[in-house]
């Protein structure tokens, strides 16, 4: 793995709300911006700021559903990525 891609993994990770959010996708399933945004306490335009961050990391994926997108974690994670879900699902 290159240091760029290590340092895009890492700095998806750079804040609360971002671990948060991963935690949360960790559990299965897809979720809408405005489920997470309620979950995590904090408005629709900022959740949505931090989800396309951690989709450009690599950490999750995006379907559109008539009028809404569903995120989830990517279904093919693994090396770094996976194991840093793994650490983040089992925090407290």
């Amino acid at each position: 793995m290159m240091l760029r891609e290590l340092e895009k993994i890492y700095r998806a990770l750079g804040t609360r709300k971002r671990l948060e959010i991963l935690k949360l996708l960790s559990g299965g399933g897809e979720k809408t911006v405005g489920d997470i945004a309620s979950t995590i306490h904090l408005s629709f335009k900022s959740t949505s700021k931090h989800l396309v961050f951690l989709r450009q990391a690599g950490f999750l994926e995006r379907r559109q559903a008539g009028y809404v997108g569903l995120y989830s974690l990517e279904e093919g994670l693994a090396g770094v990525r996976q194991q840093l879900v793994n650490h983040i699902r089992q925090s407290k």
